[in-house]
């Protein structure tokens, strides 16, 4: 076997975990990353047909990513009860997820509850508990395949007059997981010590 046909064999490896990742971006980038692996094999074999098709299929789905990015998502928070049978199913099928994120989650029945809709799809849930005019987060959790920040961005910087007409004007969390430490630093959330208590704190404008 030649180092040609490995590179072909690595690009055909690649575009298959591309089908499979779940993160938007990660797809993305592993497509991309197949499409130029093959079209390297096929320069250098060469096999010229298969070349050209290669640059068609990379031309198009670049056109497509950069279609995808100028088009804005429609993104709203839909209010519900605690026991509203889409959060409990959400969080029945990604339980384990969840409460790796948020390990001390418990249902309350004075929680808020929202569903967080993308494009009229269900991208994810937020819980929290509201004291005064704070909002505590027991749980912000989008699926996997919606995190690109978009919906982070909408959320805590474009839209918190959404939280101020329900009277929250501060929102507080804790984190347990250093992935979601990294997100709210990008959110804005600044740390904080609360009754001897490391938090995560964002006072909307």
């Amino acid at each position: 076997m030649e180092y040609i046909d490995i590179i072909g064999f690595i690009g055909v490896a690649a575009s298959m975990l591309g089908f499979f990742a779940t993160g938007k971006v990660q797809r993305q980038i592993t497509i991309i990353l197949a499409i130029v692996l093959l079209l390297t094999y096929s320069l250098l074999k060469p096999i010229y047909p298969f070349a050209v098709l290669m640059v068609s299929v990379l031309v198009f789905y670049i056109l497509q990513i950069v279609k995808l990015q100028k088009s804005k998502a429609s993104i709203v928070l839909l209010e519900v009860e605690y026991d509203n049978n889409y959060i409990r199913e959400f969080i029945k099928n990604y339980k384990k997820d969840i409460y790796n994120y948020f390990p001390f989650y418990e249902p309350q029945e004075s929680h808020k509850c929202f569903l967080v809709m993308r494009d009229m799809n269900l991208a994810g849930i937020m819980i929290g508990s509201k004291t005064g005019n704070e909002l505590t987060i027991e749980v912000d959790y989008t699926k996997p395949i919606y995190r690109d920040k978009e919906i982070g961005n909408y959320i805590y910087k474009q839209n918190p007059g959404y939280f101020k007409k329900i009277g929250i004007t501060k929102i507080i969390t804790k984190s347990f997981h250093k992935g979601h430490s990294k997100f709210l630093k990008q959110m804005g959330f600044e740390q904080a010590n609360i009754d001897n208590q490391l938090f995560f704190v964002k006072n909307l404008d």
